[in-house]
């Protein structure tokens, strides 16, 4: 009349064995979400820091020069008065790299006007080894983000 309920089911260990796995899944899946908000958090800094030199340009009619250093994998925001003078500089820590420019010098320098001296493209590589692409439009200034340059602009 008494059972013997001492041993488990096969069905009571898959599921366990289920849970499990779900919670192992998720800790993964959330480091690389945290990596992807790092990397876009640096780039949108960037893009930031570029469009500071250029409207400090225009308001204190002085030049600005950005100093992108591939070799460094970082950048200088570089004031001119009666002696350069380094506003900021910024080392890509989290997973994006400088792979090189198409800037003379891989300098850009901002006039009074804000007008970049010589507009280019910004080439840096993340994480994943997928291609980001920051343009500085001639004449404006504007700056553009491209990811993986299939025709899709963000930020």
């Amino acid at each position: 009349m008494l059972r013997d309920t001492r041993g488990i089911t096969l069905i009571e260990l898959l599921v366990i064995i289920s849970i499990l796995s779900i919670l192992l899944i998720i800790p993964a899946y959330k480091g690389n979400n945290i990596q992807n908000y790092k990397e876009r958090k640096e780039l949108r800094e960037f893009k930031n820091d570029i469009n500071y030199a250029r409207n400090r340009a225009v308001v204190e009619s002085r030049l600005y020069r950005i100093d992108i250093r591939t070799n460094n994998n970082s950048y200088l925001i570089i004031k001119y008065s009666k002696f350069p003078e380094t506003i900021k500089k910024k080392e890509f820590t989290n997973g994006i790299k400088v792979k090189s420019t198409n800037i003379e010098n891989d300098e850009l320098v901002f006039n009074y006007s804000g007008a970049p001296k010589n507009a280019g493209t910004i080439y840096l590589e993340n994480s994943k080894g997928e291609t980001i692409e920051i343009t500085i439009t001639p004449a404006t200034g504007k700056v553009n983000i491209y990811y993986n340059r299939k025709g899709k602009k963000n930020e």
